[in-house]
């Protein structure tokens, strides 16, 4: 496809423009729940810090054995904190899909194990040691951390599918997130309002796919010949668009560019609706069709370069 095929960075009416964007928007109470967790996590940072003192108070007063227990308990409960916000992370992407596979590392039971240690170490780095009470200060901020975080997922989610599958549906809906994301970062470097909110709705349709086939990993075949040209085929094009405008000072002055781009996505735009349309009909013939149709589209605007 031809670098020069598409150009035209602003809109012809300013009042047009959008502040829309391509990310999917998650609920507020969704957006509370994370930022609450969020918070909590990053707090598990900020707790091991009076350790700091302990450590400089032991070298201080040349205590090389108070000093190595204090780092070694702060080492525990940094690494625990780590551990945690990477395990809130994994869940949260395990909740966000109807088919997901269960974390590989249980990292959230690995931070309340670290805690734990960590909290057991730090009293008897204290100024009373005692073991068995450095244990059940341990346990119970083991508790207390599994209580407060819960565990990782244990259990593949969706409908009963083999570990391969799961993770072929996985790689597709990554992958369409990432394409819709870097569109995203490709369109506000374009910053063209009608443009970003013409993207935007191709990005909604795109995400209506992706949401089928997390309901129904069996029409992942289908969907991902589909994906693999058309929502890369739009990559490519706004790619090139944005590359167009940074490079060549008179593209934005050329209507005829920017008509060719919008065209070409809103032709993706249309494919995408009558595609999924297809696949909920259950009619392949349509469906391989499009895909056709398209690919011979991408075909002949690569031949132009």
């Amino acid at each position: 496809m031809s670098a020069r095929r598409f150009g035209g960075a602003h809109s012809p009416d300013p009042a047009t423009r959008a502040a829309s964007s391509l990310p999917r928007r998650r609920s507020p109470s969704v957006r509370r729940e994370a930022l609450r967790l969020d918070v909590r996590a990053r707090l598990m940072y900020v707790l091991p810090l009076p350790l700091l003192f302990a450590t400089f108070w032991d070298i201080l007063s040349g205590d090389l054995a108070g000093t190595a227990r204090a780092v070694l308990a702060l080492a525990l409960l940094m690494g625990g904190a780590f551990m945690l916000n990477e395990g809130q992370k994994a869940h949260r992407a395990y909740a966000a899909r109807a088919v997901a596979r269960r974390p590989a590392i249980p990292r959230k039971i690995i931070a309340a194990v670290l805690t734990g240690l960590g909290v057991g170490v730090a009293q008897i780095a204290g100024a009373t040691p005692d073991p068995f009470v450095a244990a059940g200060f341990g346990a119970v901020a083991l508790v207390a951390h599994l209580a407060a975080f819960g565990i990782d997922p244990l259990t593949n989610k969706g409908i009963d599918l083999t570990d391969a599958v799961i993770d072929r549906v996985a790689h597709a809906l990554d992958e369409g997130e990432r394409l819709l994301r870097e569109i995203h970062d490709d369109a506000r470097k374009i910053g063209d309002g009608q443009i970003t909110e013409q993207l935007a709705s191709l990005g909604d349709e795109v995400r209506a796919m992706l949401r089928r086939v997390e309901a129904d990993p069996r029409d992942l075949d289908r969907a991902r010949r589909y994906l693999s040209v058309h929502l890369v085929g739009a990559h490519e094009a706004t790619r090139k668009y944005a590359e167009t405008l940074a490079s060549d000072e008179t593209a934005a002055e050329d209507p005829r560019l920017r008509a060719d781009y919008v065209s070409l996505i809103t032709e993706l735009e249309q494919s995408f609706q009558r595609g999924r349309a297809s696949m909920l009909g259950e009619d392949r013939t349509d469906l391989e069709i499009e895909i056709e149709v398209l690919r011979d589209r991408m075909g002949r605007e690569r031949a132009v370069r």
